[in-house]
């Protein structure tokens, strides 16, 4: 009974007779970071690329300071550099999207060339349509050019030497726009350049009634001249002359050339 009792009330009894010797836990060495000479390598190397970017894309050395301007007489250096992003990084700078703003804007230029100079300069060489004629309608003037296009609105004293045609019906018309054909201009042009039939019998302007096809050239004289485009110019300006030298005296109100192989005249 004794030693049941013993067993019962001190069960771990036998855990002390041969005590285990507990020691603390060694730490663990830290491992050291070291970098092979390779890796190395790309880091130095990628560091001096990133320096480098900055120093080209964000560097103050290459925001465009200076525009230079080329070709231009129409449009103003002010009027196309207004159009620019300014201060822009060089390289950054858009010359295609700047192009297009350029000949969008203003209709009176061709063509656009734009050249970087490093660090800080921009050159742009334009090239501008060449007018031939003035077109009016109601009281406002607009350059044409050799194609036909309305190049930009101008004042009296800037019509010059150059032909006016007088639209009578006075449609608007808005810059940009395709107004008359290369040929339409061509016509009015050689006739207007070639109208010297005699001393005293200059070209005013031209009339456009209702189409271009039909033309009445006012002259110093008191009459007018009715001319068609479709037709040779110097055909209708020589048959001009021969009606001249025979019925000058009689001609009052106008002269009639529209169709080949025959003359008006009253």
């Amino acid at each position: 009974m004794v030693k049941e009792y013993y067993k019962k009330t001190y069960p771990s009894a036998n855990k002390y007779r041969s005590p285990k010797i507990y020691r603390p836990t060694r730490g663990r060495e830290k491992t050291k970071f070291k970098l092979s000479p390779a890796r190395l390598k790309f880091l130095l190397i990628l560091i001096i690329i990133l320096v480098v970017l900055y120093y080209f894309f964000a560097s103050s050395q290459f925001q465009v300071k200076e525009i230079i301007i080329e070709g231009n007489s129409l449009v103003s250096k002010d009027e196309i550099v207004s159009i620019l992003p300014q201060g822009k990084n060089i390289f950054l700078f858009n010359t295609e999207k700047s192009r297009s703003e350029i000949v969008s804007k203003f209709p009176e230029i061709k063509q656009v060339a734009i050249y970087r100079g490093v660090p800080d300069a921009l050159k742009i060489v334009v090239l501008e349509r060449e007018n031939k004629m003035v077109w009016q309608t109601n009281s406002d003037l607009y350059y044409v050019s050799a194609k036909g296009y309305v190049t930009r609105k101008i004042v009296t004293k800037q019509i010059g030497s150059l032909p006016v045609v007088v639209d009578t019906k006075n449609l608007p018309i808005k810059l940009g726009q395709e107004l008359v054909s290369p040929n339409f201009v061509a016509f009015i042009t050689n006739v207007f350049s070639s109208f010297q039939i005699e001393e005293g019998i200059k070209p005013l302007n031209f009339e456009i009634p209702e189409t271009t096809f039909n033309i009445n050239l006012k002259t110093e004289a008191g009459f007018y001249v009715k001319l068609n485009s479709l037709r040779s110019s110097q055909k209708q300006l020589g048959d001009l002359k021969k009606i001249l030298t025979q019925y000058r005296d009689n001609i009052h109100e106008y002269v009639d050339l529209r169709i080949d192989g025959w003359a008006y005249y009253k």
